[in-house]
Protein backbone atom coordinates (compact mmCIF):
# COMPACT_ATOMS: atom_id res chain seq x y z
CA UNK A 1 0.00 0.00 0.00
CA UNK A 2 1.28 3.45 -0.89
CA UNK A 3 2.65 5.49 2.06
CA UNK A 4 1.21 8.64 0.47
CA UNK A 5 -2.28 10.13 0.19
CA UNK A 6 -3.18 12.83 -2.33
CA UNK A 7 -6.40 14.84 -2.02
CA UNK A 8 -7.24 17.23 -4.84
CA UNK A 9 -11.06 17.32 -5.03
CA UNK A 10 -12.18 20.95 -4.63
CA UNK A 11 -15.71 19.84 -3.68
CA UNK A 12 -14.71 18.15 -0.44
CA UNK A 13 -15.63 19.68 2.93
CA UNK A 14 -13.26 20.07 5.88
CA UNK A 15 -14.89 17.06 7.54
CA UNK A 16 -14.47 14.88 4.46
CA UNK A 17 -10.79 15.82 4.09
CA UNK A 18 -10.05 15.21 7.75
CA UNK A 19 -11.82 11.83 7.57
CA UNK A 20 -9.53 10.88 4.68
CA UNK A 21 -6.50 12.02 6.70
CA UNK A 22 -7.64 9.94 9.70
CA UNK A 23 -8.07 6.85 7.51
CA UNK A 24 -4.66 7.41 5.87
CA UNK A 25 -2.94 7.60 9.26
CA UNK A 26 -4.62 4.36 10.32
CA UNK A 27 -3.15 2.80 7.14
CA UNK A 28 0.33 4.03 8.13
CA UNK A 29 0.52 6.56 5.33
CA UNK A 30 3.02 9.21 6.44
CA UNK A 31 2.83 11.78 3.62
CA UNK A 32 -0.37 13.64 2.80
CA UNK A 33 -0.75 16.09 -0.09
CA UNK A 34 -3.79 18.38 -0.20
CA UNK A 35 -4.54 20.67 -3.15
CA UNK A 36 -7.43 23.04 -2.47
CA UNK A 37 -8.35 26.70 -3.01
CA UNK A 38 -11.64 26.76 -1.11
CA UNK A 39 -9.99 28.38 1.95
CA UNK A 40 -11.26 25.59 4.18
CA UNK A 41 -10.72 25.84 7.94
CA UNK A 42 -9.21 23.37 10.43
CA UNK A 43 -7.19 21.22 8.03
CA UNK A 44 -4.34 19.03 9.40
CA UNK A 45 -5.33 19.55 13.02
CA UNK A 46 -3.83 17.66 15.98
CA UNK A 47 -1.63 15.28 14.01
CA UNK A 48 1.32 13.34 15.50
CA UNK A 49 5.02 13.22 14.69
CA UNK A 50 6.24 11.21 11.73
CA UNK A 51 3.63 12.66 9.36
CA UNK A 52 4.35 15.18 6.59
CA UNK A 53 1.68 17.41 5.07
CA UNK A 54 2.04 19.35 1.83
CA UNK A 55 -0.82 21.83 1.43
CA UNK A 56 -1.07 23.58 -1.94
CA UNK A 57 -3.45 26.49 -2.44
CA UNK A 58 -5.37 28.95 -0.29
CA UNK A 59 -6.48 27.80 3.17
CA UNK A 60 -8.64 29.23 5.97
CA UNK A 61 -8.50 29.45 9.76
CA UNK A 62 -6.87 27.09 12.29
CA UNK A 63 -4.62 25.24 9.84
CA UNK A 64 -2.24 22.98 11.81
CA UNK A 65 -3.92 23.80 15.11
CA UNK A 66 -3.00 21.53 18.05
CA UNK A 67 -0.14 20.09 16.02
CA UNK A 68 1.64 17.37 18.02
CA UNK A 69 4.77 16.88 15.96
CA UNK A 70 3.92 16.68 12.28
CA UNK A 71 5.64 18.75 9.60
CA UNK A 72 3.23 20.91 7.60
CA UNK A 73 4.39 22.80 4.51
CA UNK A 74 1.92 25.25 2.97
CA UNK A 75 2.48 26.45 -0.59
CA UNK A 76 0.10 29.39 -0.40
CA UNK A 77 -1.55 31.70 2.12
CA UNK A 78 -3.62 30.97 5.21
CA UNK A 79 -6.18 32.92 7.22
CA UNK A 80 -6.35 33.29 11.00
CA UNK A 81 -4.88 31.27 13.90
CA UNK A 82 -2.33 29.20 12.03
CA UNK A 83 -0.77 26.64 14.41
CA UNK A 84 -3.15 27.58 17.21
CA UNK A 85 -2.03 25.94 20.50
CA UNK A 86 0.41 23.58 18.77
CA UNK A 87 2.72 21.68 21.11
CA UNK A 88 5.48 20.45 18.77
CA UNK A 89 6.39 19.96 15.14
CA UNK A 90 7.00 22.42 12.34
CA UNK A 91 4.77 24.53 10.10
CA UNK A 92 6.29 26.31 7.11
CA UNK A 93 4.25 28.80 5.07
CA UNK A 94 5.61 29.89 1.71
CA UNK A 95 3.10 32.75 1.57
CA UNK A 96 1.51 35.09 4.11
CA UNK A 97 -0.85 34.56 7.04
CA UNK A 98 -3.61 36.58 8.62
CA UNK A 99 -4.18 37.48 12.28
CA UNK A 100 -3.41 35.33 15.31
CA UNK A 101 -0.74 33.03 13.89
CA UNK A 102 0.94 30.98 16.62
CA UNK A 103 -1.71 31.82 19.21
CA UNK A 104 -1.05 30.01 22.49
CA UNK A 105 1.77 27.84 21.12
CA UNK A 106 3.38 25.53 23.68
CA UNK A 107 6.27 24.50 21.44
CA UNK A 108 7.42 23.76 17.92
CA UNK A 109 8.51 26.04 15.10
CA UNK A 110 6.35 28.23 12.89
CA UNK A 111 8.08 29.76 9.85
CA UNK A 112 6.21 32.33 7.76
CA UNK A 113 8.09 33.36 4.63
CA UNK A 114 5.70 36.19 3.75
CA UNK A 115 3.95 38.68 6.04
CA UNK A 116 1.88 38.08 9.17
CA UNK A 117 -1.16 39.97 10.44
CA UNK A 118 -2.03 41.32 13.87
CA UNK A 119 -1.61 39.54 17.24
CA UNK A 120 1.19 37.25 16.09
CA UNK A 121 2.11 34.74 18.83
CA UNK A 122 -0.41 36.10 21.32
CA UNK A 123 -0.18 34.09 24.56
CA UNK A 124 2.86 32.25 23.25
CA UNK A 125 3.89 29.71 25.89
CA UNK A 126 7.10 28.38 24.39
CA UNK A 127 6.93 28.23 20.61
CA UNK A 128 9.40 29.70 18.13
CA UNK A 129 7.82 31.92 15.47
CA UNK A 130 9.85 33.29 12.55
CA UNK A 131 8.55 35.81 10.01
CA UNK A 132 10.64 36.80 7.02
CA UNK A 133 8.34 39.67 6.05
CA UNK A 134 6.47 42.36 7.99
CA UNK A 135 4.03 41.89 10.87
CA UNK A 136 0.96 43.72 12.13
CA UNK A 137 0.17 45.22 15.51
CA UNK A 138 0.37 43.73 19.01
CA UNK A 139 2.80 40.93 18.24
CA UNK A 140 3.60 38.85 21.32
CA UNK A 141 0.72 40.22 23.36
CA UNK A 142 0.60 38.49 26.76
CA UNK A 143 3.32 36.05 25.65
CA UNK A 144 4.79 34.03 28.53
CA UNK A 145 7.73 32.19 26.98
CA UNK A 146 9.26 31.40 23.61
CA UNK A 147 10.81 33.48 20.86
CA UNK A 148 9.57 35.63 17.99
CA UNK A 149 12.10 36.43 15.27
CA UNK A 150 11.14 39.05 12.69
CA UNK A 151 13.29 39.79 9.65
CA UNK A 152 11.01 42.61 8.46
CA UNK A 153 9.19 45.52 10.11
CA UNK A 154 6.63 45.60 12.94
CA UNK A 155 3.54 47.76 13.33
CA UNK A 156 2.22 49.31 16.55
CA UNK A 157 2.18 48.04 20.16
CA UNK A 158 4.78 45.34 19.63
CA UNK A 159 5.11 43.18 22.74
CA UNK A 160 1.98 44.65 24.31
CA UNK A 161 1.74 43.37 27.89
CA UNK A 162 4.29 40.64 27.24
CA UNK A 163 5.20 38.77 30.44
CA UNK A 164 8.12 36.65 29.26
CA UNK A 165 9.92 35.32 26.23
CA UNK A 166 11.82 37.41 23.69
CA UNK A 167 11.16 39.30 20.47
CA UNK A 168 14.06 39.79 18.06
CA UNK A 169 13.63 42.07 15.04
CA UNK A 170 15.87 43.47 12.32
CA UNK A 171 13.44 46.01 10.84
CA UNK A 172 11.65 49.09 12.13
CA UNK A 173 9.19 48.96 15.03
CA UNK A 174 6.42 51.56 14.79
CA UNK A 175 5.81 51.47 18.55
CA UNK A 176 6.24 49.25 21.60
CA UNK A 177 3.29 48.10 23.68
CA UNK A 178 2.81 48.43 27.41
CA UNK A 179 5.38 46.59 29.55
CA UNK A 180 7.73 46.12 26.57
CA UNK A 181 11.25 47.52 26.41
CA UNK A 182 14.38 47.29 24.28
CA UNK A 183 17.27 45.30 25.76
CA UNK A 184 20.81 44.61 24.63
CA UNK A 185 21.52 41.33 22.92
CA UNK A 186 23.96 39.09 24.77
CA UNK A 187 25.99 36.19 23.43
CA UNK A 188 23.30 33.71 24.39
CA UNK A 189 20.78 35.64 22.29
CA UNK A 190 23.13 35.74 19.31
CA UNK A 191 23.84 32.03 19.53
CA UNK A 192 20.14 31.19 19.77
CA UNK A 193 19.16 33.41 16.81
CA UNK A 194 21.95 31.98 14.68
CA UNK A 195 21.05 28.38 15.49
CA UNK A 196 17.35 28.88 14.75
CA UNK A 197 17.80 30.76 11.48
CA UNK A 198 20.62 28.56 10.24
CA UNK A 199 18.44 25.50 10.88
CA UNK A 200 15.92 26.98 8.46
CA UNK A 201 18.62 28.01 5.96
CA UNK A 202 17.71 31.70 6.21
CA UNK A 203 20.03 34.61 5.47
CA UNK A 204 20.32 37.27 8.18
CA UNK A 205 22.47 40.06 9.58
CA UNK A 206 23.05 39.28 13.24
CA UNK A 207 24.22 42.84 13.97
CA UNK A 208 20.89 44.25 12.77
CA UNK A 209 18.79 42.60 15.48
CA UNK A 210 17.08 44.49 18.27
CA UNK A 211 15.77 42.67 21.32
CA UNK A 212 12.42 43.38 23.02
CA UNK A 213 11.65 41.97 26.47
CA UNK A 214 9.12 42.67 29.18
CA UNK A 215 9.84 45.47 31.64
CA UNK A 216 8.31 43.59 34.57
CA UNK A 217 7.26 39.98 35.16
CA UNK A 218 4.44 41.28 37.38
CA UNK A 219 3.14 44.42 35.68
CA UNK A 220 -0.34 44.11 37.17
CA UNK A 221 0.83 43.66 40.77
CA UNK A 222 3.85 45.90 41.09
CA UNK A 223 7.50 44.82 40.74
Amino acid sequence: MSPELKISDENLTTHQINQQIKKALQEQKNRIIIENNDKLDSIAVGNPSGVEFNLKGEFGDFIGALNEGSRIEIEGNTARFLGNNMTSGEIIVEGSVSDGAGYGMYGGHLLIKGDAGNSLAELNKGGVIIVQGDIGSQAGMFMLQGDIIILGNASTETGNWMLGGHIYITGEVESLGKNAAYRNLDEEDKTKISEILNAHHLEFDLDAFKKIDCQSKRPFYGH
